[in-house]
């Protein structure tokens, strides 16, 4: 994806929000390899302290400077550096030291980190991260996420399904939620689903009836044409089936002497 197609992620984004809803808001994500960069990209504004599900609150929530920028140094999730790859993942997440609040053994520890996408598991690959909203995104996103309830989730899963009939991945680990999403994208070229994790409810303000959907950038027009030509038979919201007969309980219907 070219920044000449830029204009492309508006008509992307609009036609989204047309089937599913104004709260589905995409957002972009763009992974950059030198720290200049975000100084270099218009309309970024530079946050000195935060995390990934942070900055994904503020594009969805933010209208007037939606779009931030991060460093490595400026991510304070260890998490969520390690997902996107802004650090070489540690050794007491990789060896599960981390984990251990949340397991019985050192065994179970490392086995959930193997559960979580790192990018930096295989190194420090990129610098610094820009994350806005996918139609005010000032360069072209590697990937998109999207925070939805499960009826939305639905819409998307059969949406990507219509050109191939994939299945969409869900590995849930209760961890790093939405930057394993992010980093299953890249990585893989995967479309997941999961449930956002403790972090994400904390510096994300995730309600509790939300999921979070991840797919690389260049599969939007796979997504947009799957929305579209399943719309007849999978349109959100969806509609209940009603052509039935009613039956009420007998002492509520009219009897027959009462029918003149």
């Amino acid at each position: 994806m070219h920044a000449t197609m830029l204009p492309e992620l508006r008509s992307y984004t609009a036609d989204i929000i047309k089937r599913l809803g104004p709260n589905a808001v995409p957002v972009g994500v763009k992974l950059v390899t030198a720290a200049r960069e975000l100084n270099e990209v218009p309309g970024v504004r530079i946050l000195t302290s935060t995390v990934p599900c942070h900055m994904v609150s503020v594009a969805r929530r933010e209208r007037d400077e939606p779009v931030t920028g991060a460093s490595a140094q400026a991510t304070k999730c260890v998490w969520g550096a390690a997902c996107l790859g802004l650090i070489r993942t540690p050794s007491r997440l990789s060896d599960g030291d981390l984990n251990l609040m949340f397991v019985k053994d050192e065994a179970a520890a490392k086995r959930l980190h193997q559960g979580m996408c790192m990018l930096g598991d295989e190194g420090s690959r990129y610098a610094g991260v820009i994350v806005g909203p996918l139609d005010r995104m000032p360069v072209p996103p590697d990937a998109v996420v999207i925070y939805l309830s499960p009826a939305q989730a639905l819409r998307m899963i059969i949406a990507f399904a219509y050109a191939k009939g994939e299945a969409v991945e869900c590995t849930m680990t209760g961890q790093a939620s939405l930057c394993s999403t992010i980093a299953r994208a890249v990585k893989h070229g995967k479309v997941t689903l999961d449930i956002p994790c403790i972090g994400d409810r904390s510096y994300g303000l995730v309600q509790e009836h939300e999921l979070v959907m991840g797919f690389p950038a260049n599969r939007l027009d796979e997504l947009v044409k799957g929305l579209e030509a399943t719309e007849r038979v999978a349109r959100y919201p969806y509609s209940p089936f009603t052509r039935w007969p009613v039956i009420m309980p007998p002492a509520f219907e009219p009897r027959f002497t009462e029918l003149d």
